[in-house]
């Protein structure tokens, strides 16, 4: 069956797919443009954003071309639903008691390729599977609401089919309908009302147009479409902000701000709408799906150890847990980037309470405590270090690429080929000696500058987490040497163990950009790159220098024109 929206010749730019140049009516729209306004340019002038501050400007120019941003954006103008974001919607959309289960079996968005799931190239293709997905589930959706009198007068309350349109046309598009689209509608309304069978010549004609609306490109795709430098309207920031911190479409009370005195088209206005939406249950949800895929905590549950007695698989659940409860924490009271290293609370189950040591185990569930300064920070604590443990041993080398690539975004290249496996431990060799043997060979400056200074630093935890303070080899207790140094974006810096480098890393330039780089990303749903500096050193400054939360720099990226104004690129 051909999809109601085309069939009826309704907005069929089944081109939607994110190549469209111009906008989803088929109005004229706007070719390649310029890179998007971050508020600074690279030498320091203003493009019309925020001011910016003289911190921002000098951590901009101690970072230049020394942090990984050799992203390839699109700067799409649509985007399309996550196949959440889709659920959520839809609930919202027709008030239904529970989401709805039929995303379920809806095709999954590309993985691997881009930091985050709902980066804009992941969601570009959709084929005929995915809309033969959407348009079951609209025609599931219409007859379920239509075919039951309570639902659909919860809906909406009337009886006629402009009313119904227009109230409900406007949830499904995130703005009120065009003339030339309520009658479309309209039409499309009274024939569906002729058709046979026993409902109500009115569930009828909703029925047909419910399940239209929802296979519309203006329902699957978020959609940024004025002109290239112009703020996005009150309408697309309402949408921009809801599906970001709601994961949902917009409610009617925020269109309803929209449409009033709430200026959401404008940076104050934005902000002041994040704010209040950043005090809701649902951004603490968006920020745990955030910090998880930042850090992969999904590897949880492929994590296994061979022949050590401590480990019980039982903990796999407990260190994703913990980890998720660890940064929920900081978002939700307000800490920031730096308590992300410095922090000594951490959330201990009933299996990581031995490895831990101390307190009793908890019967059930998590124990929020203090594990002390040997444990401060995420990195220091029992997920990080049993996730990236050879067995019993440190995995120096996979703790290390971690540092340098998802918390400091060095560069650290491309290596072609396989290192082998280590090999066993020779006499009177630590685990140290052996990675650098090892690594000696491949990647001698990439290694021995990049990654095994840092992953080192973490030599005092073996590989179940467990602090030591010398290790075995062979009978022969050897000391441990976690010493190290590494050239961050403003110098070369010393530190004597993974609690130094913990300290090192909450006061310095790099940490703080890689954090913004990675929660822009996931904000606005595309890749950085070298031209985005100005804005990732804005927001670096806000957490760095101005010792500002986790909240504070989501709200200051939704102040800059990154964020408020329509980009210029490609599509």
């Amino acid at each position: 069956m051909t999809p109601r929206f085309l069939k009826f010749g309704m907005l069929a730019c089944a081109a939607v797919a994110v190549a469209c140049t111009g906008s989803i009516d088929g109005t004229e729209g706007n070719g390649p443009g310029t890179t998007p306004g971050n508020g600074l340019m690279p030498d320091g002038t203003q493009t019309g954003g925020p001011p910016a501050s003289p911190d921002a400007i000098a951590i901009k120019d101690r970072a230049q071309g020394k942090l990984n941003l050799g992203g390839s954006p699109k700067f799409f103008r649509v985007f399309r639903l996550t196949n959440e974001q889709w659920t959520n919607s839809v609930q919202t959309v027709l008030g239904l008691g529970a989401p709805p289960t039929l995303a379920e079996d809806f095709q999954t968005s590309v993985s691997g390729l881009t930091d985050f799931s709902n980066n804009e190239t992941a969601l570009a293709d959709i084929d005929n599977r995915g809309w033969s997905d959407y348009q079951g589930a609209a025609e599931a959706l219409a007859a379920q609401v239509t075919s039951d009198a309570a639902q659909l007068s919860k809906l909406y309350a009337g009886t006629d089919g402009a009313g119904f349109i227009a109230a409900v046309g406007r949830r499904v598009y995130r703005r009120p309908l065009a003339a030339a689209e309520v009658a479309a509608y309209q039409k499309l309304f009274d024939s569906g009302a002729t058709l046979s069978g026993t409902r109500s010549a009115f569930a009828k004609g909703a029925s047909v147009v419910l399940e239209a609306m929802l296979q519309s490109p203006y329902f699957l795709y978020r959609t940024e479409l004025g002109a290239v430098g112009a703020p996005l309207s009150a309408y697309e920031m309402a949408a921009k902000l809801s599906l970001w911190l709601r994961n949902t479409t917009p409610d009617d009370a925020l269109l309803d701000a929209a449409a009033g005195p709430a200026k959401l088209d404008s940076a104050e206005g934005a902000a002041a709408m994040a704010q209040k939406m950043l005090d809701e249950t649902s951004a603490k949800a968006v920020m745990r799906r955030f910090h998880g895929e930042w850090l992969s905590f999904a590897k949880f549950a492929q994590l296994g150890k061979a022949g050590v007695p401590t480990y019980d698989p039982k903990i796999n659940s407990e260190l994703a847990e913990s980890s998720y409860l660890f940064f929920d924490r900081i978002f939700s009271q307000g800490l920031g980037v730096k308590d992300i290293f410095t922090s000594t609370t951490g959330f201990v189950g009933p299996t990581m309470a031995a490895l831990y040591g101390g307190d009793a185990a908890p019967v059930s569930g998590f124990a929020e405590r203090d594990l002390g300064p040997t444990r401060a920070g995420y990195f220091q604590q029992l997920p990080f270090l049993v996730l990236y443990g050879r067995n019993a041993q440190p995995d120096s080398i996979h703790r290390g690429v971690t540092m340098s690539m998802q918390v400091l975004c060095a560069p650290l290249g491309f290596f072609v080929g396989e290192i082998p496996p280590l090999p066993d431990f020779k006499p009177h060799e630590t685990n140290r000696m052996r990675v650098d043997a090892h690594t000696n060979g491949c990647g001698t400056v990439c290694h021995n500058n990049m990654i095994n200074p840092l992953g080192f630093a973490f030599e005092h935890f073996d590989g179940m987490g467990q602090y030591r303070d010398t290790e075995t080899n062979m009978g022969e207790v050897l000391p441990i040497d976690s010493s190290g140094s590494f050239t961050f974006v403003d110098g070369a810096k010393p530190y004597n163990n993974s609690a130094d480098l913990m300290q090192v890393l909450a006061a310095d330039d790099q940490a703080h950009l890689c954090y913004a780089k990675k929660l822009a990303s996931f904000g606005l749903q595309r890749d950085m790159i070298e031209a985005d500096l100005p804005l990732l050193a804005e927001l670096a400054s806000v957490s760095g220098v101005g010792n500002g939360s986790v909240k504070d720099v989501m709200l200051d990226l939704v102040k800059q024109d990154a964020f408020r104004v329509r980009s210029g690129g490609a599509q």
